[in-house]
């Protein structure tokens, strides 16, 4: 008697799986690792960020290699095929993550030779902010909670606000004192790569709630990035 498909796929969807559970946990350590070197200004640990983000990318094409291979060798049944291209989602999604992670290592090589510059605990908080929403969605994931990929995916305007507020505490400290400018144009972007993981999480959780409903979020996704219109008036002569 042959062996219907979806028996057939079960080992390598669980292989799959396994894969991207591990490169979910490579991705943490390196976006926590990426925040604690730009806390400390901790440059060994930063370069060690960097090189590690080779890893990810090959958990990442590992993971496409075998979503190729469940698809060519298919007919997958719907529910196992929706599993399927929602792991190869979620691994393009966590690739960024850990691009991102690269991307604030190379700025804190950068900042870590500047003086400290006054808005860096205000951009290291929203360091710590973006690595809980992965974190949470990552949990969610692993234990197909809904309700918490939906609490995720309702909280990234928090992580804006945070990011409206940080952006806003940059460009004061700038016209403040132009010796920060180089340092405080390496927190932009670092904030702003923070801001681009809660993104990313916020993905997570909508190709989540694909994965167990079938359908996708119908509501408009909330979105609290004000940066493009944030003005700050330059300091009266004499202010520190």
């Amino acid at each position: 008697m042959p062996i219907s498909a979806p028996s057939k796929s079960y080992p390598e969807r669980l292989e799959l799986e396994t894969s991207l559970s591990r490169m979910a946990a490579q991705v943490e350590s390196q976006l926590a690792g990426a925040i604690g070197a730009f806390e400390r200004r901790d440059i060994p640990t930063a370069e060690k960020i960097i090189a590690g983000d080779e890893r990810i990318d090959q958990f990442d094409q590992a993971i496409e290699n075998k979503v190729m291979d469940l698809l060519l060798n298919g007919p997958l049944p719907e529910e196992a095929l929706r599993e399927v291209m929602t792991v190869s989602k979620i691994a393009g999604e966590l690739e960024r993550v850990g691009d991102l992670a690269k991307n604030v290592a190379k700025r804190t090589l950068v900042v870590s030779m500047e003086a400290p510059a006054r808005p860096t605990s205000g951009v290291a908080r929203m360091g710590r902010a973006s690595l809980r929403q992965i974190s949470d969605i990552l949990t969610a994931y692993s234990a197909r909670n809904l309700d918490a990929a939906k609490a995720v995916w309702g909280g990234d305007d928090e992580l804006d606000e945070l990011y409206n507020s940080v952006f806003e505490e940059i460009l004061v400290a700038m016209m403040r004192d132009p010796a920060q400018v180089n340092a405080c144009t390496h927190l932009v972007f670092t904030a702003k790569n923070f801001e681009r993981v809660g993104d990313h999480a916020t993905n997570i959780a909508e190709a989540l709630h694909y994965l167990l409903t079938g359908s996708r979020i119908m509501d408009s996704r909330p979105k609290g990035d004000k940066t493009s219109t944030i003005t700050v008036s330059p300091p009266k002569a004499g202010s520190v």
